[in-house]
């Protein structure tokens, strides 16, 4: 019987058919990669850093996360194995899927009629500028020209992911906000559909490419749209109805399962799960109750998800590709932008837009990837000589969108006025030291020992939480367009305005509610009849404590701001979801509430 001694001896000698060679017992142990569960650790911990770095340098918290993933990935210290990204890619594609679902909720039936007149002459003017300005420009570059059309066509789609958790960290709400929504939905459709055409084209037109189907290739592209559209449409319909029969407890289970299930389905069937999810939420935008319950629910582990995609599309981000795009990449940089911001403009400009719109919504469309890097990764797939050096374009340029596209998409609803200003202000007090400060500060005066400091909400004046972008309801509107006007507000109280826009009363739903019920309304009643007196109005120059006593005092869930001078003139509306916000930041950097 052999002992353990030579048990071991005998693992250690390994014999060849000339020598002996002897290993240690400690070289025999496989070196294993990290933990899965290290890597996640890793990306959530640089993002939660990145996260408070964003805080003190005002940048949105994406570009944050992006960066985070960057430096942990193979561009800078390369600490993430390879293979884990198969692992975390169901995660990632979760949290895209996700996104898509909470983009269709913002489409009911109605809203899509209101803004389609809009935002359709928009998108495609943006649309059309952007695929003309790529396609020629990286012609004269030295591209072919099927390598030309692929590039314009890939260069129509903008990152939903990434625009979407900017416009919801920033809260912002208003046209520019609608119509960036709107308008990244039907560049992501138009890019899928536009592909397969051009890819068909481009099939055609190879030597021997006649004898490709038309005729199977279309079928390709109905069976992949018409399925997704179908399995969505399923999906939405059975989420609203569970939801309706099941209680409020069960809905995360609920909700998690049916994502992950339509999620695997799609990818067994090979459909585009972005449009599955699409579909799946203005389903249930159009069908439930309880859509902002459901979104609520998503919510809870959404945020989570959003951090470990953003950080993992970083790190997967190569610098290096950068480099090798050279001109043509430089060049498909420009000439995509200019083309969304000309196209936007050039439409605009000839219809009744704003000037917010015409300047600001263009820029704010310039992220892009999982779409594009997708498409450019199926067209490889199909013919790796056309569409390689495609793929690297696409690959390369997207670190510079990523980074820059959050960045002017904050910018355009902040200068549109759609997210208040108090958003862009720093709130946590930045370093170790003032920190450690703050809570020994709070820890004595909340003993007596002295006075607490004052709290944010009383150094601030009204015009650094208002929000800019408001209509008021024209004082000679009818019964119908106020009830137009109301439907399509997220707000309880509403200013009316004369011909110079300043505040002759204000219309609040109780009391319209009220009138809805006389069938002869609609004839004789105008909105100068509906309103009352403006008694609850503020001033951009009041301290936001103002504004904090006034909500005290009414149960109204916004109040009209006017111009300081006179005439009063409508300037922006002060909500108190907006001050809960800010008070409750001011309790947890230690201050006290205003009195």
């Amino acid at each position: 019987m052999m002992t353990t001694t030579g048990l071991m001896m005998g693992l250690a000698s390994v014999a060849t058919s000339d020598t002996t060679v002897n290993v240690s017992p400690m070289d025999l142990v496989v070196t294993e990669p990290i933990h899965i569960a290290t890597t996640i650790g890793m990306l959530l911990t640089a993002s939660l850093f990145a996260g408070l770095a964003s805080e003190l340098l005002r940048l949105p918290k994406v570009t944050a996360y992006l960066v985070a993933g960057l430096l942990l990935g193979t561009s800078v210290f390369d600490v993430i194995p390879h293979q884990h990204y198969q692992f975390l890619e169901p995660l990632t594609k979760l949290a895209m899927a996700l996104v898509l679902f909470y983009l269709g909720t913002l489409f009911p039936f109605d809203q899509i009629r209101r803004i389609s007149r809009r935002a359709i002459p928009l998108s495609i003017g943006e649309m059309v500028c952007t695929g003309v300005f790529v396609t020629i420009g990286v012609y004269l570059l030295g591209m072919t020209p099927a390598q030309s059309v692929l590039l314009g066509t890939l260069a129509l789609a903008t990152s939903p992911a990434t625009t979407m958790f900017v416009l919801r960290e920033t809260n912002a709400e208003g046209p520019v906000t609608s119509l960036i929504s709107t308008l990244v939905t039907l560049n992501n459709l138009a890019a899928v559909i536009v592909f397969e055409l051009v890819w068909l084209g481009i099939e055609l037109a190879m030597p021997g490419g006649q004898t490709q189907s038309i005729a199977a290739t279309l079928m390709r592209l109905v069976q992949s749209l018409g399925g997704a559209f179908v399995l969505g449409l399923v999906g939405g319909l059975v989420m609203s109805y569970a939801c309706e029969i099941m209680h409020t407890r069960r809905w995360l289970v609920l909700l998690v399962g049916m994502a992950s299930l339509l999620l695997g389905l799609s990818e067994t069937w090979q459909l585009p799960y972005m449009l599955v999810f699409l579909v799946v939420g203005v389903v249930v935008v159009n069908s439930s109750s309880g859509t902002q319950k459901i979104t609520e629910q998503f919510d809870s582990i959404g945020g989570l998800l959003t951090v470990v995609f953003f950080s993992v599309h970083g790190s997967e981000l190569n610098l290096r590709l950068l480099w090798q795009v050279g001109l043509v990449g430089a060049g498909y940089v420009i000439l995509r932008s200019l083309g969304k911001i000309v196209g936007v403009w050039a439409v605009a400009s000839r219809t009744e837009a704003s000037p917010e719109i015409r300047t600001w919504l263009g820029p704010a469309l310039l992220a892009q990837a999982g779409v594009a890097i997708s498409l450019s990764a199926t067209a490889t797939s199909r013919n790796p000589e056309i569409a390689g050096h495609v793929q690297t374009i696409i690959l390369g340029t997207v670190v510079v969108f990523e980074i820059f596209g959050p960045l002017l998409t904050r910018a355009a609803v902040l200068h549109s006025g759609e997210m208040p200003i108090a958003n862009s202000i720093h709130h946590t007090f930045g370093t170790p030291l003032s920190a450690l400060r703050n809570v020994f500060t709070r820890l004595a005066g909340s003993a007596g020992l002295l006075d607490k400091k004052t709290a944010l909400s009383e150094r601030m004046r009204v015009e650094q939480v208002m929000r800019r972008s408001v209509e008021g309801i024209a004082e000679n509107a009818d019964f119908n367009e106020v009830v137009h006007f109301v439907e399509h507000s997220h707000a309880n109280t509403f200013p009316v305005v004369d011909d110079d826009r300043c505040v002759v009363g204000l219309i609040r739903f109780d009391l319209l509610n009220q009138a809805f019920f006389d069938p002869q309304s609609d004839l004789l009643v105008r909105a100068g009849d509906l309103a009352t007196p403006p008694d609850l109005l503020l001033r951009p120059s009041q301290p936001v404590k103002d504004a904090v006593n006034l909500f005290r005092k009414t149960s109204d869930d916004c109040v009209a701001v006017v111009t300081d001078d006179t005439p009063h003139r409508l300037i922006a509306t002060v909500r108190r979801s907006d001050l809960t916000s800010l008070l409750i930041r001011d309790r947890k950097a230690g201050f006290g509430s205003p009195e």
